[in-house]
């Protein structure tokens, strides 16, 4: 049995992919802008007061980090 009859199944599976013809080649969905004429104040809001809780949270523990440095290397 010839080398290249062995190949020769095996060579569709190493073909470039090629789209089914006749199928749509646009998709499902669309992508349209999003209104900022009217933005949406509630998650606005919920950003911004994540934002400044996450801040504040950051800012403390490390003031009670570095309290803690200075009191375990004796520092204060």
């Amino acid at each position: 049995m010839a080398p290249s009859a062995l190949l020769r199944p095996l060579s569709r599976l190493l073909a470039p992919a090629r789209l089914p013809s006749g199928s749509p080649a646009r998709s499902k969905f669309y992508v349209r802008e999003p209104p900022h004429a009217q933005p949406n104040w509630p998650k606005v809001v919920l950003t911004f007061a994540t934002t400044a809780f996450l801040w504040y949270k950051l800012i403390t523990q490390h003031h009670e980090d570095v309290l803690e440095y200075k009191k375990r290397n004796g520092l204060e």
